[in-house]
């Protein structure tokens, strides 16, 4: 399937699973990305990544991943707890491709990060930009995390090293909730 097609699938999928109000709701979410269907798509990949424990999805397997963890979660939290979850990172996502921060030494990192096509670090940095915006790391730890990522997709783009950022993000994201566990405890 296309990247269209699978989004056109998710969308008839939604269209049963959903609920009126849940469904507009989920059609806002879309338009949001106005009429960039495949940027649309590239997020829900990222997303579900992140919902996939890091594992990235098989190109091909996007509707299906995307309607396992709906079913699974579904009954769990509910349709509009999901939504709002969607809706949520999809506005990190939107902020970081966009550039659309007020901070500038953020938006100058996220600005040289996606011109290096740094897109891999995506899922890492939109749950970085939740643990921000939650409180959970201050404005120092995520430019830090800004300029380290900004360093390692440098190098890679020299050719100097044969990074992968997506397998990097996710160590820094266990190691900072393993950090937080210890400090509750």
């Amino acid at each position: 399937m296309t990247k269209i097609e699978t989004l056109n699938s998710i969308t008839k999928f939604l269209e049963l699973a959903l609920s009126q109000d849940g469904l507009e709701f989920y059609l806002k979410i879309k338009k949001s990305f106005a009429t960039d269907e495949e940027m649309f798509y590239d997020f829900l990949y990222d997303y579900l990544t992140i919902q996939k424990g890091g594992k990235t999805p098989d190109g091909n397997s996007i509707y299906a991943d995307f309607t396992v963890y709906y079913d699974r979660f579904s009954n769990i939290q509910g349709e509009r707890k999901i939504l709002e979850q969607i809706a949520k990172y999809a506005k990190y996502y939107l902020m970081l491709r966009l550039e659309y921060i007020d901070n500038k030494e953020f938006a100058r990192c996220i600005s040289v990060i996606n011109a290096y096509g740094a897109w891999d670090v995506y899922p890492f940095l939109l749950e970085v930009m939740d643990d921000w915006e939650n409180n959970r790391i201050d404005s120092g730890a995520l430019l830090e995390m800004l300029n380290v990522i900004e360093d390692l997709a440098y190098r890679r783009l020299q050719g100097e090293e044969n990074i992968d950022l997506t397998s990097i993000g996710l160590d820094i994201n266990r190691m900072l909730y393993n950090a937080a566990q210890r400090s509750v405890s």
